[in-house]
């Protein structure tokens, strides 16, 4: 009868664990207005190696090392849309959050590119 008991309270305990862990990695997918209320106007950060600074102007500032690139950043489809460095080419992700946690991914089937959202820094 004890063993049942010290059975049933394990599995009571692992079940709630892999509960509160599972809801720790919920990512959520935002639309427009979640995007530009959680995203714009912050930074992106993977490490200390790179961030990227989404300006409510639509500027994307990117330090990466030791440089800086001025890019573009739009929303459309309830996707945010990022140019590179020349501008000519922009590649739009959908935007998943579970906290500050960030993924960006440019299709459901695609590996994400995982990062933070971050208050900006003034430099």
């Amino acid at each position: 009868m004890r063993f049942k008991r010290a059975a049933a309270s394990l599995l009571i305990v692992l079940c709630v664990s892999s509960s509160v862990a599972i809801a720790q990695e919920m990512f959520r997918r935002l639309g427009e207005k979640e995007i530009r209320a959680r995203v714009v106007g912050n930074d992106i950060v993977d490490s200390s190696q790179w961030s990227m600074y989404v300006r409510p102007d639509g500027a994307l500032i990117r330090d990466e090392l030791t440089r800086q690139v001025i890019a573009l950043w739009k929303i459309e489809n309830d996707k945010l849309c990022l140019s590179g460095a020349n501008k000519s080419r922009i590649n739009c992700h959908e935007v998943w959050m579970s906290g500050q946690n960030i993924r960006l991914r440019v299709n459901k089937n695609e590996e994400s590119f995982d990062a933070v959202v971050a208050k900006h820094k003034v430099n």
